[in-house]
């Protein structure tokens, strides 16, 4: 049997922060085992790729990330070998998403692979362990482990899977029906993040709406995490626009630690569109959610995410979703075209798209989205906001997020500024924009 300690791993995860999440938390038990963490997939003995499988694009760039892992583990073979045939063997682990749904198919066409596993819980590290020799008798329940130290903001996720069942999406085929984390559990990963030095926590799920464990929901577990010490800021990220109750507004408003950010993705607007994506709304019922937001929560700044090209869309419904665009002026908006997953409802259904119409709706809505951006931007040229400072670019630029940012999703703001201290939020007076990003001074 080989030693924890003889060994060194990489960890590659790819998808959303969900998945990091994940990741995060194998990171933890295979560090607290006494397992090396390397700097670099090439120096590792074991690299581990969480894999994501959620849309085509995702799926080819797990693939290729696969690909190039096996291809860099097959030169370092040899090189081992040749320096000395007794070292342990570099090897490959692929987990996570796609390999949940497409094990099979992997294992067929990708040999090459020394493990395969799904979505990554407990029994990952004792599973690969037993697989390749080595004697493990760690902990699988040790406090998640960051794969960038040092950040000021964590994930915070509260629970797993999807009961929503939209018509297009895979996630209720790949992670299941949802299943709530218990509340003290989430409350103890939010102490384990402030203890890394987070002050940001970005509560996230497929749809935290959803959340339910013992009485508690998602307003009262977002109240609690609000007084944990060292939490400075609360975001909401993914709420169902069909389930958005009146308690989290008014947690919102009443709130200050909680920001005046809401990630709400409608999809779409068309009520025969939204129908056969399983889901209720409608143009008029989201005008009016979002009013109510706004009129509640001043100030709050709306995400949201909007398909093109669904089955059947037609020209008219496409121009329907423009006309809201143009009059709910979201502050954030993402686009991205439908793909066709397997097994999904959608994917059965007449009135395909051509690519080439996607990508023109694509273009269009962006660059209506784009000149709404612009004004928002320069709507808050001369107000003072909170800037969470994240990284010093040189001697008096700083790279900053305001409350109303999301990381890697939206945009930064660039502080001039001296002697100032990262993971640090500090008051900052907007003095030019550009169409995603701010520019300033401290106030």
């Amino acid at each position: 049997m080989v030693l924890p300690q003889e060994i060194s791993y990489y960890i590659i995860s790819l998808g959303c922060a969900k998945n990091l999440v994940d990741s995060e938390r194998i990171h933890g038990i295979l560090y607290d085992a006494g397992f090396c963490e390397s700097e670099s997939s090439s120096d590792a003995d074991i690299i581990i790729i969480n894999t994501c499988g959620f849309i085509e694009d995702a799926k080819r760039e797990s693939i290729d990330v696969i690909l190039d892992a096996i291809e860099s583990v097959v030169d370092g073979r040899e090189s081992r070998n040749n320096d000395n045939p007794e070292k342990f063997s570099q090897r490959v682990v692929a987990a996570g998403c796609l390999v949940e749904r497409y094990s099979r198919e992997i294992r067929e066409e990708i040999p090459e692979i020394d493990f395969l596993y799904g979505i990554l819980d407990g029994n990952f590290v004792p599973s690969f362990c037993r697989e390749f020799g080595i004697d493990f008798h760690g902990d699988t329940d040790t406090p998640r482990k960051p794969l960038v130290p040092g950040l000021p903001y964590s994930y915070i996720k509260i629970s797993e899977g999807c009961s929503n069942n939209c018509s297009y999406c895979a996630i209720p085929l790949i992670r299941g029906p949802v299943r709530s984390f218990p509340f003290e559990k989430i409350i103890q990963d939010v102490h384990e993040a402030v203890d890394t030095g987070a002050c940001e926590m970005i509560i996230i799920a497929q749809d935290i709406m959803a959340y339910s464990w013992e009485g508690e929901t998602l307003t009262s577990l977002v109240q609690s995490v609000s007084e944990v010490p060292g939490v400075q800021w609360v975001r909401l990220m993914y709420c169902h626009p069909d389930r958005l109750t009146d308690e989290v507004l008014d947690l919102m408003y009443g709130n200050e630690k909680v920001v005046r950010y809401l990630d709400l993705p409608f999809q779409h607007v068309n009520s025969r569109i939204l129908q056969a994506m399983n889901r209720k709304g409608s143009y008029g019922i989201y005008m009016d959610l979002i009013n109510k937001i706004r009129d509640r929560v001043p100030g709050v700044h709306i995400r949201s995410t909007f398909m093109v090209g669904f089955p059947g869309e037609t020209e008219e419904d496409f121009r329907e979703l423009m006309s809201f665009i143009r009059e709910a002026k979201l502050e954030r908006v993402g686009c991205f075209m439908y793909s066709p997953e397997e097994d999904t409802e959608a994917a059965l259904l007449n009135g395909k798209i051509p690519l080439r119409v996607k990508t023109k709706r694509y273009d269009e809505l962006m660059a209506v989205q784009k000149k709404i951006s612009v004004d928002v931007m320069n709507g808050m040229i001369g107000r003072t906001l909170h800037a969470l400072v994240e990284e010093q670019v040189d001697e008096r630029t700083w790279i900053c997020r305001t409350e109303f940012d999301a990381p890697e999703v939206d945009g930064i703001f660039y502080l001039t500024a001296e002697n100032i201290s990262v993971n640090k939020i500090v008051n900052v007076y907007v003095t030019d924009a550009v169409e995603y990003d701010l520019i300033g001074v401290l106030a």
